[in-house]
């Protein structure tokens, strides 16, 4: 009987570096395969392209990320549409004084006021829908406030649409890494976050490019060639789907086209007052993504199952397995897991992102140690915060606002 407890706990201890050293290995894979897109130093390269941001008030850098956007993409051609709710003079008077601050670049804004969202539309859509008939251009880049887009990783996107068509629609999206690193201005809640975020990104969303198997797409930053979005019907028969990314992806692939991950970063940075902020966000990205796995077929559920959940619930298995039967053996083998989520993932993001890869080893082994809470958590609580709005989540296109 001690012959058979001794093997189970040492199933999961070495499970963990063998299924995260096989992940790391296909995303190296998969960066190795992606073409790189060809040098453009053409200044006005971005006319055409409309970049659709939905603004909200509240992050206190939400001025610097438009600013960089408008450094960025305006200046280089692209016109910035940015879309405030009407009640939001928070965000109407910080768009004016971005504007103002950059009066050479007045032509490439549109500003738009938009009313309230109804009851059980999305609100991002309900923006993005309203305003894609103001766009001209023959490409459409959606753009979240909190971003900051490099002019190379749109480069890299647009070159990823080139050969798109209707019939075919290619849908390209850039890779998330967190700005999380200024103490002075964010607080441990945004630290996990951008930790999470940055030891998780490429490990995940860069395996599925192999044999195009990518399920879903990034939100934050992503592009499409006009007549493809037209041909899927734009925005509005999504507008009741919760999770825009996975919806937008959905439909792409419906339609027989392939959603094109990047290695590419968009820079993201976001201000959490407390840990309780960092815990909704994370509640809210692990129930959008049972979401994605409830989409699937069986046979990529079990995929997913395996690649994203087992590995994210191994390191705290491990190390409870660990502390009910220590040894030095066990105690190697951790090690070697740990080195490997540790030192692989940084590699990994370093080869994205550049040298501004940092490796935090206590918060990123935190981070991974709390991921099998905030999974429970998505399964036992449907309920999700987002903005000003609170919603029960039943489905993808199906939820209701509650008080």
């Amino acid at each position: 009987m001690k012959m058979w407890l001794d093997c189970l706990l040492w199933l999961p201890i070495v499970l963990w570096p063998l299924l995260e050293m096989a992940r790391q290995f296909a995303a190296w894979r998969a960066l190795r395969a992606m073409p790189s897109p060809p040098a453009n130093d053409d200044d006005a390269r971005f006319t055409g392209v409309d970049a659709l941001q939905p603004i909200r008030s509240g992050d206190p850098t939400l001025a610097e990320a438009l600013g960089a956007s408008l450094r960025a993409l305006g200046a280089r051609g692209a016109m910035l549409h940015w879309l405030i709710d009407s009640d939001d003079t928070a965000a109407a008077r910080i768009v004016r004084s971005v504007v103002d601050a950059q009066p050479t670049l007045r032509a490439q804004v549109a500003i738009s006021a938009h009313p309230p969202c109804p009851q059980g539309i999305n609100p991002k859509l309900f923006k993005l829908d309203r305003a894609l008939a103001q766009c001209t251009g023959d490409t459409v880049l959606v753009l979240d406030d909190d971003a900051r887009l490099p002019a190379a990783t749109l480069d890299a996107l647009l070159a990823a649409l080139t050969g798109s068509r209707g019939d075919a629609p290619v849908i390209s999206t850039a890779l998330p890494i967190y700005l999380g690193t200024d103490r002075s201005l964010q607080g441990l809640g945004a630290r996990l976050l951008a930790r999470f975020v940055n030891d998780s990104a490429a490990i995940t969303y860069l395996p599925p490019r192999l044999g195009g198997r990518a399920p879903t797409i990034n939100g934050m930053a992503w592009a499409m060639r006009r007549d493809a979005l037209d041909a899927i019907d734009g925005f509005a028969p999504r507008l009741r789907h919760l999770t825009d990314d996975l919806a937008m992806a959905q439909a792409v692939l419906a339609a027989g086209g392939r959603i094109d991950q990047r290695r590419e970063p968009v820079w993201m940075r976001t201000a959490l007052p407390d840990l309780r902020a960092y815990t909704r966000q994370m509640h809210r990205w692990m129930l959008f993504a049972r979401l994605l796995l409830r989409s699937q077929p069986w046979p990529i559920r079990l995929r997913i199952a395996v690649g994203q959940g087992l590995s994210a619930l191994l390191p705290a298995i491990a190390l409870t397995a660990f502390a009910m039967a220590p040894s030095w053996p066990a105690a190697v083998v951790i090690a070697i897991g740990a080195t490997a989520h540790l030192y692989g993932r940084r590699a990994l993001q370093r080869a994205c992102a550049g040298s501004s890869a940092r490796i935090e080893p206590a918060t990123s082994l935190l981070v991974a140690l709390l991921l099998p809470l905030h999974i429970l958590h998505a399964l036992f609580d449907t309920r999700i915060r987002w903005r000003e709005h609170h919603y029960r989540v039943f489905a993808n296109d199906r939820f209701e606002e509650i008080p």
